[in-house]
């Protein structure tokens, strides 16, 4: 059975795919449904445990980003600016909903520059 949060996953896929997404904490602000679906979507996963904040102590991320690997899976980048950090997860392979950690990593400039428009607008 398909959880509704899964379903709403799919079902805004294509609004949340190559965008960056503000997570304000307020929950009818899209970036912060696109956490809450991606972390029913990918439950019992690497993801779902980080956003579960049982592994890191950063809370939500700041902004998000949610794109196509070239491996054609799904993935997800949770930007914390404070901590001047990125955290990538990835399925392993299509079909498989189980996301991993692929790499940490800093903000670059230009993913600095999309944070700075994203809270101007």
């Amino acid at each position: 059975m398909i959880s509704c949060n899964a379903f709403m996953h799919g079902y805004t896929w294509r609004n949340a795919m190559g965008s960056y997404h503000l997570v304000t904490g307020d929950k009818h602000n899209f970036g912060d449904k696109r956490i809450k679906y991606n972390k029913s979507f990918h439950n019992y996963s690497a993801l779902s445990n980080f956003l579960d904040c049982r592994c890191n102590n950063k809370g939500k991320p700041d902004f998000i980003y949610e794109y196509y690997s070239a491996a054609q899976c799904r993935g997800i980048q949770l930007f914390y600016i404070q901590a001047d950090s990125v955290f990538v997860f990835e399925e392993p392979q299509k079909g498989k909903l189980q996301s991993i950690f692929i790499e940490g990593r800093k903000i670059s400039i230009s993913e600095h520059n999309t944070y700075e428009k994203l809270i101007r607008n």
